[in-house]
């Protein structure tokens, strides 16, 4: 016998951009006597289906190991799947009304005796009102953001060099390191200015003269000055806080920038 209560679905973030749905089973345990062990092992996959066409796509995987008496009981094990900021939003993207998911369970009993019975594969159906699935997502915030992929290849020293800079960013904003993140998107921005791509302005040009490129260049000058005050060294920043917001926006402005080099 097996139930599923979503529960506080989708959860408090993660590090590294994951959050998780939280999903607690109510399993029945039958009288099965010794010859079944002590010990129930549960390999699940959390699905979401795919429009009317009866297709499904695998969100995450799940295993937890639960304890039982051969004499019959509940339990109730909790199961965390981790879903990346993408799978939320292709989730909410594609909902109509309340979110519906699959759960798929496959149970093994490690213990058993030769010859013990095996289960057979169960997948529970699981439905998250509208309000409450709107909900989750308003309480994670800017948390929620969009994922930005950088293209390069892996021969191009100079962006390898600056996809270093922002992922050590990431690691060092993950461990609430606000300042050493910081440093880090100041050294992926002179990387970026140092590769010469872009030329300042000469001059007071008007503002109408002022090419593609050579704005390019003002904006990543703007950001480098922004990052400057990790450093608190310049009268104006010397006495800034830089909060986590503002870390990761400069992370996706740099990311942007370096896209956009030819």
């Amino acid at each position: 016998m097996m139930h599923v209560h979503p529960h506080d679905a989708l959860a408090d973030p993660l590090p590294l951009g994951t959050h998780y749905i939280q999903v607690q089973l109510q399993v029945g345990i039958p009288e099965v006597g010794a010859a079944a062990g002590r010990l129930l092992f549960l390999e699940t996959t959390l699905y979401a289906p795919q429009g009317t066409t009866g297709g499904r796509a695998p969100l995450a995987s799940a295993s937890v190991s639960v304890p039982f008496n051969p004499t019959g009981e509940i339990r109730l094990p909790v199961l965390l799947f981790l879903v990346t900021n993408a799978q939320v939003q292709a989730l909410e993207k594609q909902r109509t009304g309340d979110l519906r998911l699959e759960l798929q369970v496959n149970a093994v009993l490690p213990q058993a005796a030769g010859g013990f019975p095996g289960a057979a594969q169960v997948t529970e159906y699981i439905t998250i009102a509208e309000s409450r699935w709107r909900q989750q997502l308003a309480g994670l915030g800017r948390t929620l953001g969009a994922e930005m992929l950088i293209a390069f290849p892996d021969d191009d020293e100079m962006r390898l060099a600056v996809a270093n800079f922002l992922r050590e960013a990431q690691r060092q904003l993950g461990g609430n390191e606000i300042d050493a993140a910081m440093l880090q998107v100041r050294k992926a921005l002179e990387t970026v200015k140092n590769t010469g791509s872009w030329p300042r302005p000469s001059g007071k040009k008007d503002k109408g003269d002022i090419t593609a490129d050579e704005r390019r260049a003002l904006i990543r000058a703007a950001v480098e000055d922004q990052a400057s005050g990790a450093m608190h060294v310049d009268p104006g920043t010397k006495d800034y806080t830089y909060s986590r917001t503002e870390v990761e926006a400069l992370i996706a402005i740099t990311a942007a920038l370096l896209n956009a080099l030819p």
